[in-house]
C-alpha cells in the first residue's frame, strides 16, 4: 500500500509518503514539514508534489490518504481536510482520519502514561491523556490553564516547542505532529482491524469568526 499522510491542524504543515508491506514496518519514502501558522495553503501542495517526486511516484499511484483531523485552528485544519477529501474523490481511494493529538502521542513511542497538549489560542489548551503511545485514556478536550492543570497534574505533558506552558506541570517538548507518525498510526490501525476515524474536523469549540447579528441598510 502506498499511503500519503498529511496534517495541517497545528502551526506545522507536514506530509509523508509511506509504503506498507504486510507484517513489515512501513517505509518512509519522503517527508516534509514546515513551521508557519499562516502558510498551510501555500505550503501543502508543494510538499505533496515534493514527496511524490522524491519517490518517483504520481498521485494515481496512491492507494490511500491519511489526514489529521485536529483539534486545531479552524482555517489551517480545513486546508488539510479539504485537500485530502478532494484528492480521495478525484483518485477514488479511501481517506482515513486521525486525531492530531493521537498522532503526536504515537510519535513519542512512550509506554508509560502521559498527556499531549497543544495551544488552542484564546488562552486555552487542547489536550488528551494516554496510557501508552497507542492508547488514549481520555477524549480530546479544550479548556483554560486551570482546567488543564487540574486534569493533567502529576503527568508528563508532551507539548510543542515554544508553547506557553501551564504552571505546575512537567513539560517535555516534542509535540509537533509528523506525516510519518500519522501514516504509521493509520497503517497500524488498518493492519490490526481497528476502527478508523472519518476525515472530518474534530471541533471542540466554535470558530473565532461568527456571522453578523444583523444587516445594515445600504441607504443609512
Amino acid at each position: 500500500m502506498l499511503l500519503l499522510g498529511l496534517d495541517t491542524a497545528t502551526a506545522v504543515t507536514t506530509v509523508a509518503l509511506m509504503r506498507s508491506v504486510t507484517h513489515a514496518a512501513p517505509e518512509v519514502l519522503g517527508e516534509r514539514s514546515h513551521l508557519d501558522p499562516r502558510g498551510h495553503g501555500e505550503v501543502l501542495p508543494v510538499q505533496i508534489d515534493e514527496v511524490l517526486r522524491a519517490a518517483g511516484a504520481v498521485p494515481a499511484d496512491l492507494d490511500a490518504i491519511a489526514v489529521g483531523r485536529g483539534p486545531g485552528a479552524f482555517t489551517g485544519l480545513r486546508v488539510g481536510l479539504a485537500t485530502a477529501q478532494a484528492m480521495g474523490q478525484a483518485l477514488r481511494i479511501p481517506v482515513y482520519g486521525a486525531s492530531t493529538l493521537d498522532v503526536v502521542a504515537y510519535g513519542t513511542g512512550r509506554d508509560e502514561p502521559f498527556a499531549v497538549a497543544t495551544d488552542a489560542r484564546r488562552r486555552e489548551f487542547f489536550w488528551a491523556t494516554y496510557s501508552r503511545f497507542d492508547a488514549r485514556s481520555s477524549p480530546p478536550t479544550v479548556g483554560s490553564p486551570t482546567a488543564a492543570h487540574d486534569a493533567l497534574s502529576g503527568m508528563t505533558v508532551i507539548c510543542p516547542p515554544g508553547m506557553p506552558m501551564i504552571d505546575g506541570l512537567v513539560a517535555a517538548e516534542g509535540g509537533h505532529p509528523t506525516g510519518s507518525s500519522l501514516g504509521r498510526l493509520v497503517l497500524s490501525r488498518l493492519e490490526r482491524g481497528q476502527p478508523l476515524d472519518a476525515p472530518t474536523p474534530l471541533y471542540l469549540r466554535r470558530p473565532d469568526a461568527t456571522p453578523a447579528s444583523g444587516h445594515k441598510s445600504v441607504l443609512a
